[in-house]
């Protein structure tokens, strides 16, 4: 049972960051349809993330239109997202093979590319919420119309 609900975590953890990363929409932009339960868990991982750091909504908005603020809570509220997703290990790194591999096959190739162009700028030396804001920066100037935040 327990192995059960661990690979569920991941599951849902793997759809959580595809979701952060990319929309489904090719051209412009649309949101994806989702089922009540994904729906749940973006719902509470989001409130969680901004309970956390207290972004403002219109900032995580903004950011589907190239918008990012330089806000500090902005950008932990991104590293909050990889956190709450399984995703980072306990001093901060990105395990973005991981994530790769959890991404739906009919995305993965325009995934990997959008990370592989951004993953440079998750660099030591700057503090994990600026590492995550870089690399979502950057995967928006990298392919805008497959650009996703919740």
């Amino acid at each position: 049972m327990r192995l059960v609900k661990q690979r569920s975590a991941m599951t849902s953890a793997a759809l959580l960051v595809f979701l952060v990363l990319v929309s489904f929409g090719h051209g412009a932009k649309e949101k994806p349809e989702l089922g009540e339960e994904i729906k749940e868990i973006i719902e509470h991982v989001h409130n969680e993330c901004v309970g956390k750091t207290g972004v403002a909504e219109e900032d995580i908005v903004n950011c589907e239109n190239g918008i990012f603020k330089e806000d500090n809570k902005l950008k932990c509220y991104m590293f909050c997202l990889l956190e709450e997703g399984s995703l980072v290990d306990e001093d901060g790194n990105v395990d973005y093979d991981l994530m790769i591999s959890l991404i739906p096959e009919k995305y993965t190739d325009r995934v990997r590319k959008m990370i592989n162009a951004c993953k440079h700028h998750d660099t030591p030396g700057k503090d994990n919420c600026q590492r995550a804001f870089d690399v979502h920066k950057c995967s928006y100037a990298a392919d805008p119309n497959f650009y996703f935040l919740f």
